[in-house]
């Protein structure tokens, strides 16, 4: 999935736990679907990348 520029896109993994994302200019933003008033967590496009990809090889799975 590619994400959109300046829009919120929700991911769940099924439940009230929530997780948005949004892409902007320079950065990928994070945050609580439920708190959505809190400061999102901000990431540059490299460390987003780093984390996507370290995800689909299954580096931070339990």
């Amino acid at each position: 999935m590619t994400l959109k520029f300046d829009v919120w896109t929700k991911f769940s993994g099924g439940g009230d736990n929530c997780v948005e994302v949004m892409r902007t200019a320079d950065e990928v933003l994070v945050r609580n679907s439920n708190r959505p008033e809190e400061a999102p967590q901000r990431f540059t496009y490299s460390e987003w990348d780093f984390f996507t990809r370290g995800t689909k090889l299954g580096v931070f799975d339990l």
